[in-house]
Parts: C-alpha cells; structure tokens; sequence
C-alpha cells in the first residue's frame, strides 16, 4: 500500500497566490461599478443633480457696506450708499470679520474686480445673516458662527433697534 503525501503551498508563496484568483464575472462587477460611480460623481458636478439649493427666504434688513484699512491697522466700514462712516474697528478686533472680508476680496481679485465695491451685509426672516460679495456671488453665512458674531454684524443692520428688538 502506497501512501501519497501532498502538500500545500506556504501561504503567501507565489504558487499560493494562483489558487487565490477572484471569479471573473466578480471582477467585471466591481470594475461595472467603480466605473459608474466614477460617471455619477462627473454628472452630478456637471449637471447639478443632486445639489442642495440653500433658500434664505425674505430679506428683513440689507445694508451695502465698503471695507477699507485704517491707517493704523483698524477697519474703516462706510455705508455703501452714502459713503458715510458707520463704524471703525480697532487694529486687533473682529478676527471674524477681518477672515471673512480676506476671503471675500481674495475671491474678487481672482475673478478681476475692482476692490471697492460694496459688499451686501443682508438679515434673513429665518435668523440668518450673511455676508455677501455682489460682483462674484460668493456668500459668507454669518450665522453659522455662533451668535457673538450675528450680534455684531447685527449692530451694523440695526443702528436703531427697531428691525431686531431684544438683540
């Protein structure tokens, strides 16, 4: 009586990994899908399918305000309509305000527009605020900041009191 001896291969070896081959039709599968997530994603971006439209209902307060450097390193808001001083900001303040103006400009000089054009500060039904560039459509949403930062883009809105009383 004869006994055969097999044995196997080491795992990891190279004849190991030849007994180790995916089912064809497995992998047209995967490469099937791969692909069609690949065109999905390109169709979306193209076509805006799947774009979630951000609606800020009615208006309740709109001021356009310019933003220029003080000489000291402070920030000069103007009115965009009369050109009229409404507020200065000390050099070292309102880091919100100075990051949300730089993207705002960097944005409007990449597109080629000129630096001087007011921007649109805009209160909306719902509570939100923002801060909004009209040259290039770009939009900074105040609100989602927290409300120190809504309360002081709020006092530039609300001079009087009367659109937001109890702010």
């Amino acid at each position: 009586m004869s006994a055969e001896i097999h044995f196997e291969a080491e795992p990891g070896s190279a004849s190991a990994m030849h007994q180790l081959t995916p089912p064809k039709p497995a992998l047209r599968v995967a490469v099937a899908m791969v692909g069609l997530t690949f065109a999905l994603a390109i169709a979306a971006s193209q076509f805006g399918v799947g774009k979630s439209a951000d609606t800020y209902g009615t208006p309740v307060a709109q001021r356009a305000l310019a933003f220029a450097d003080a000489p000291d390193g402070g920030i000069i808001v103007r009115d965009g309509e009369t050109g009229t001083v409404a507020l200065t900001l000390p050099q070292g303040t309102n880091g919100f305000l100075r990051g949300a103006l730089r993207g705002l400009a960097h944005k409007r000089r990449s597109a080629g527009h000129s630096a001087d054009a007011p921007f649109l500060l805009t209160a909306w039904e719902d509570g939100r605020v923002t801060l909004e560039d009209p040259r290039t459509g770009e939009r900074v949403a105040v609100s989602s900041f927290g409300p120190t930062q809504v309360k002081s883009f709020v006092a530039l809105l609300d001079r009087d009191g009367t659109v937001f009383p109890g702010r």
